[in-house]
């Protein structure tokens, strides 16, 4: 019979575990989402893809300087970069600028974007879009969501013309841009 009771405790007792543990717990009020924004995800895109990009020398950042990431809409950006600019890194600016190394068109409108392509197509200037049309206008990666994710397609012919050099670990994770509408 102790043995019966001890069962039924023990049962009850993993019961209330299980109950509490799996139990969803509200947000707090002023939190922040568990889930990362649209802007947060191309920010954080945008200084992963560095990486895997190499740039012709005499364009490269130099040893202990950042990375120059310019921006249509920097401010929306401006939360996800740690503007330390002296210490590597990242430093974000707004477009249009002289010079940079990644080159994010935020929110521009296609014949923004179209003359902004053009003035970067034949810099070493990694390009990242967010339409259908920027590759087709030149850029060299487009960022788009498929199924609620954020995924890449690279322009390998922009790549090529901007000087740069694209790892192939990231062409294999990537949609490849054939021109037209083809994609891989």
């Amino acid at each position: 019979m102790g043995f019966l009771m001890d069962t039924g405790k023990g049962l009850f007792v993993a019961a209330l575990l299980a109950a509490l543990l799996l139990t969803p717990i509200p947000a707090l009020p002023g939190s922040s989402p568990r889930t990362a924004t649209g802007d947060q995800l191309r920010a954080l895109f945008v200084q992963r893809l560095v990486r895997y990009v190499t740039w012709p020398e005499d364009a490269a950042p130099a040893d202990g300087e950042p990375v120059i990431v310019a921006a249509t809409d920097a401010e929306s950006l401006r939360p996800y970069f740690d503007d330390a600019g002296d210490s590597g890194g990242f430093r974000l600016v707004q477009w249009p600028v002289d010079t940079c190394h990644v080159l994010v068109l935020a929110g521009a409108p296609d014949r923004s974007a179209a003359a902004i392509l053009q003035w970067a197509s034949r810099r070493p200037v990694l390009t990242v879009g967010q339409s259908p049309a920027s590759l087709r206008m030149g850029a060299v990666v487009n960022l788009f969501l498929s199924d609620g994710k954020l995924k890449l397609e690279i322009n390998p012919e922009a790549a090529e013309r901007a000087g740069l050099d694209i790892s192939s670990r990231l062409l294999g994770l990537a949609r490849i841009y054939h021109g037209g509408d083809n994609a891989r």
